[in-house]
């Protein structure tokens, strides 16, 4: 079976990342394209200006999502309910009514969503989800996490990424420490009491939190966007059990596991393939949809971490914790 991908939205992140995958990947083809802009259209695919005429064409199986975050929600919405798969870019949305609105279409159309949270996709990734949700190190109590990068220098050089709509770094970083949290515990944020600091900006660029989890561990979670050209970017998660614990490297696509007896078990990515793995959202994608592979960063884990980053901004503008609504039950 060859897999039909459709792109929307032809700016920088998916002529990077999302069309040299689909040229890539065995089984896949890149067969239309959506942008406003009809020069970036120009990849030898049928091209359309309008979401809603590509979805009607009947030319793709699945589309990758790749526009500006506050319209993830509606594109999304309208493929799944023409019966199109949707990976859509992280975050999902920026709101958590509009991310469960998504999870629930899905789930009522039949069709399969995927968030592209890069580093959920390595080999790493999934041992850690398994260590923590088969209780590898007992219960859980205890949850850190840092994401250190270079963001401020699009902030202050571009006018998309310093508006206020596109979030800052709580959109643009954190929310992978967040979808990270979410997958590996299986579990969401019920409060969040959170400081953000803009700098000047019009968008926070330094974001600091703690939650509590709804299985009872407490945790918090740091992004910056200040560091300096030429430095690495850090992006780590640890969880802490009664048994053991665990520490990812979602940057390097590594992970360690240590049992209560003092053993390790490690993990690296495999030497023959990038640790940075910003091909394999649309490799897996591409595998979800043709049968042959799971869904690594599905609908629901990705929704409860939009919740968790909704809930951290609105306690920095009021200054007070904020409680996380659990799912909306179905009407």
């Amino acid at each position: 079976m060859t897999v039909r991908l459709g792109v929307i939205g032809l700016g920088w992140w998916a002529r990077f990342a999302h069309l040299p995958a689909i040229a890539a990947a065995p089984g896949v083809r890149l067969a239309a394209v959506c942008d406003p802009d009809p020069e970036r259209a120009e990849l030898g695919v049928p091209a359309f200006a309008d979401p809603a005429e590509l979805y009607a064409s009947g030319l793709v199986d699945g589309v990758v999502i790749a526009t500006p975050h506050a319209t993830h929600h509606a594109l999304a919405r309208a493929a799944l309910e023409s019966g199109v798969h949707v990976l859509v870019e992280k975050p999902m949305t920026t709101t958590a009514a509009e991310a469960w609105d998504l999870v629930a279409t899905a789930e009522r159309t039949g069709t399969h969503l995927s968030v592209g949270y890069t580093g959920q996709y390595s080999a790493a990734a999934v041992r850690v989800r398994q260590a923590v949700r088969e209780g590898e190190i007992g219960e859980l109590v205890c949850v850190n996490g840092d994401f250190s990068s270079v963001m401020m220098s699009l902030f202050t050089g571009s006018a998309t990424y310093a508006a206020p709509a596109a979030g800052g770094q709580g959109h643009s970083q954190l929310t992978h420490l967040a979808g990270a949290l979410t997958r590996a515990t299986g579990q969401s944020a019920e409060q969040v009491f959170a400081f953000m600091d803009h700098r000047s900006l019009p968008v926070d660029v330094v974001d600091a939190l703690t939650f509590r989890l709804t299985g009872g561990a407490v945790g918090s979670l740091t992004a910056t966007g200040t560091v300096p050209e030429g430095l690495p970017t850090r992006q780590r998660l640890r969880l802490y059990g009664t048994a053991g614990m665990v520490e990812h490297d979602l940057q390097h696509g590594t992970a360690t596991v240590h049992r209560p007896d003092g053993a390790l078990v490690r993990l690296s990515p495999d030497p023959s393939h990038a640790a940075w793995a910003k091909h394999a959202p649309v490799e897996a994608f591409g595998e979800l949809i043709a049968g042959r592979g799971p869904n690594h960063a599905p609908g629901d884990d990705a929704a409860a971490a939009v919740a968790l980053v909704e809930a951290a901004y609105e306690s920095a503008r009021t200054g007070h914790p904020v409680i996380v609504p659990p799912r909306p039950r179905p009407r």
